[in-house]
């Protein structure tokens, strides 16, 4: 079994859009994204995953120069990654298609697979 990562962007994927969520927005929205990772686990494709906070630094080239960032349009924000596991892309996607992000028209969750590393 191969390992892929979900990158999610747009929607409401960054703290502040989530935040003038009204409480039974915030649930209804939650409970979405339990019962799609839930079901994930349940199939044994669940290896984790986090959401992201809007801000953060970016260290740029042979200075290591640290700058503010990352600044990008709304959709274009990383918002959270999962990690899960796959026979291989095309099942990947497949368990992709029931991600919240995707009920808005700006959300996307890009699908990469892990590279092995020889140990």
């Amino acid at each position: 079994m191969k390992e892929f990562m979900y990158i999610f962007r747009g929607a409401i994927q960054n703290e502040e859009a989530f935040m003038k969520l009204s409480p039974a927005q915030m649930d209804a929205e939650m409970q979405k994204w339990n019962a799609w990772m839930g079901d994930l686990a349940q199939k044994g494709k669940l290896v984790g995953g986090q959401p992201l906070l809007p801000h953060g630094k970016v260290i740029k080239g042979v200075t290591s120069k640290v700058t503010d960032g990352p600044f990008t349009e709304g959709k274009d924000i990383v918002g959270g990654y999962l990690l899960i596991k796959a026979n291989d892309i095309q099942e990947a996607i497949t368990l992709s298609k029931g991600c919240p992000t995707l009920d808005g028209a700006d959300g996307t969750v890009e699908v990469r697979e892990i590279m092995p590393i020889p140990q």
